[in-house]
């Protein structure tokens, strides 16, 4: 009687462990997001960041950002973020999403001081 292999590196990942990387992947990019808004002098507190706002969940191959002012309806969205601009664990940031996330940041607090307020 020959028994299936039950270990071993030649099976898939499962389905949770596939899942989990993505989350972690996600809540990076998330954190990656509010370290730049830092380099830009921004208060993070009064930042707000979503990834596939209204998509469902992931995993997804590419990505929409908005960034938006808590309390407030001021927002900019990027979109077509490939996720393999994306890390987890490694402490790079992705050079294509670095430019990205800081046009984005830019753009926001355009769209703040046209309002009179600042991030």
């Amino acid at each position: 009687m020959v028994r299936p292999r039950t270990g071993g590196s030649s099976r898939a990942p499962s389905v949770s462990k596939v899942q989990k990387l993505y989350d972690v992947v996600m809540n990076d990019a998330v954190e990656h997001v509010f370290i730049y808004a830092l380099r830009h002098a921004m208060d993070t507190r009064a930042l707000g960041v979503e990834f596939d706002a209204g998509r469902g969940p992931g995993p997804h191959s590419e990505h929409t950002l908005t960034i938006g002012l808590r309390a407030s309806p001021i927002s900019v969205t990027g979109s077509d973020i490939p996720h393999d601009w994306l890390s987890a664990g490694t402490g790079y940031i992705d050079t294509r999403f670095s430019r990205s996330v800081t046009a984005l940041l830019i753009e926001l607090q355009k769209k703040a001081k046209q309002a009179g307020l600042i991030i």
